[in-house]
């Protein structure tokens, strides 16, 4: 037991309070993370009903305008003086009569112009779903593992206050028995009041970093998840020719890529944005081709039937064409030629943008992940042995307990810079992600041999 001079003001939370203590805990990993926002994410259930709208718009496309006009005209001819009425008393009434039906026909294959650009809208409007939804597993992936960091801070957070509480029992009994002064006691007090308060802290950042989680799944309020895994236990493999070829989707692309900067250009070319801006390219191309068919004039043709006041009929076909004087649809190519321009341009930035963007984003993830590989190896089973020979040489009275106490300092500070790199490699894979649309299951896998605890089983400091 701690002496009773020793009494926190509140005990620390428990380990897995991430929710009401009635509430089912529900283990939570990245990939179902991932599958669980992608079909709740709000954003994305709403943006997806644009694809059923563009399908619509292809429908009415593919239509031909078959809407004939029907025209009828009948005029009683004006009635007879009373004079030759009284001369044929049984001629009958004349009646003029008039009929028409006529159709509209497209001469220039106009239909096949507007299905284009309708299945064009179409494929860009699912390429710009399909960019959310990878923006959307980036984000996930980026919160999943940013909880997964603050997990790893709270818990390196406890041990140093477990560390400090310990060493303040030590202190206070040395003081009793006359072996520690009373300054080096309540430095160590005060020491271990504020790792207390860092602990407290660590955990409120935790709690912060799960509500944004629960928020990006659409989970219910106050539902209760279990991270499943570590930083730890992550490997990140490189992003290269042989790592990259076991993607299914980029293994024809791969293998035919000579250098670096051909694969770049492959990520790149194969963005969802930039295809989605392709599409609209070629949108632009199916308008600018239906403003230059529609400037050859419609056809409106079909028969009439017709009979007049003395009895005869007229059978025949009438036809009606525009002729372009004043409109002569020019000025519409010219704006659809330059909206086109316009398309072409933009998905040429785009791809260049992209492709910095690529460049970046790995740039980045190397940089972490050979950061992240040195601090590993810093933080190698040494350490930890070379704390364990201290605590001998304590328990023989070789060395003072405050050595102990800045070694195990420096253990966890040496953990803490480990979980910081881990952090950036886990935010670089999340923007190589974003950028490449590569799945995260291509650049993390699960570590074969764990890295130990942040403390070894022997770190209770004994007396």
């Amino acid at each position: 037991m701690r002496p009773a001079s020793f009494q926190p003001e509140e005990p620390l939370p428990p380990a897995d309070a991430t929710a009401p203590a009635n509430a089912a805990v529900a283990p939570l990993t990245l990939p179902a993370a991932i599958e669980t926002s992608l079909e709740q994410n709000p954003d994305l259930v709403a943006l997806r009903q644009a694809e059923g709208v563009s399908r619509a718009v292809v429908g009415v496309a593919r239509s031909f305008p078959f809407n004939p006009f029907f025209q009828f005209q009948a005029t009683p001819v004006e009635q007879a003086p009373a004079a030759a009425k009284a001369a044929e008393p049984n001629s009958a009434q004349k009646i003029y009569q008039y009929y028409l039906v006529m159709q509209t026909f497209e001469l220039a294959h106009q239909r096949k112009h507007r299905e284009r650009a309708a299945l064009a809208q179409l494929s860009s409007v699912r390429w710009n779903v399909f960019q959310a939804e990878l923006q959307n597993i980036a984000l996930t992936e980026q919160l999943f593992m940013a909880a997964l960091y603050q997990r790893g801070l709270r818990d390196l957070a406890r041990a140093g206050a477990d560390l400090s509480g310990s060493l303040l029992s030590v202190m206070e009994r040395q003081l009793a028995a006359g072996q520690a002064s009373a300054a080096d006691v309540a430095t160590t007090r005060i020491d271990a009041r504020a790792t207390r308060q860092q602990a407290r802290l660590a955990d409120a950042n935790y709690q912060t970093s799960l509500l944004a989680l629960r928020r990006q799944l659409n989970l219910p309020y106050g539902a209760n998840v279990d991270l499943v895994g570590d930083l730890a236990e992550l490997e990140f493999v490189p992003v290269d020719a042989e790592h990259l070829s076991q993607v299914p989707s980029l293994r024809r692309a791969v293998s035919k890529a000579d250098s670096g900067e051909a694969i770049i250009r492959e990520l790149a070319s194969g963005r969802p944005d930039v295809l989605a801006a392709q599409s609209l390219a070629v949108a632009a191309a199916a308008n600018r081709d239906l403003a230059r068919s529609n400037r050859v004039p419609n056809l409106i043709a079909g028969p009439y039937y017709q009979s007049d006041d003395f009895g005869i009929k007229y059978f025949g076909f009438r036809g009606q064409v525009d002729i372009p004087v004043a409109n002569t649809g020019r000025p519409l190519v010219r704006q659809r030629t330059a909206e086109l321009r316009q398309q072409q341009v933009t998905a040429e930035q785009l791809r260049n943008r992209a492709e910095q963007e690529v460049r970046a984003a790995l740039d980045r993830y190397e940089r972490a992940r050979r950061l992240a590989v040195d601090s590993a190896a810093d933080l190698g089973e040494g350490m930890p042995v070379e704390l364990q020979r201290l605590e001998q040489q304590f328990q023989a009275g070789e060395v003072d307990m405050m050595r102990i106490f800045t070694a195990r300092s420096s253990l966890l500070q040496l953990r803490r810079a480990y979980l910081d790199s881990l952090n950036e490699l886990a935010l670089a894979a999340a923007g190589v992600t974003a950028a490449t649309g590569l799945p995260p299951d291509a650049l993390i896998r699960v570590r074969a041999t764990p890295l130990p605890p942040p403390l070894p089983p022997s770190a209770a400091p004994q007396d």
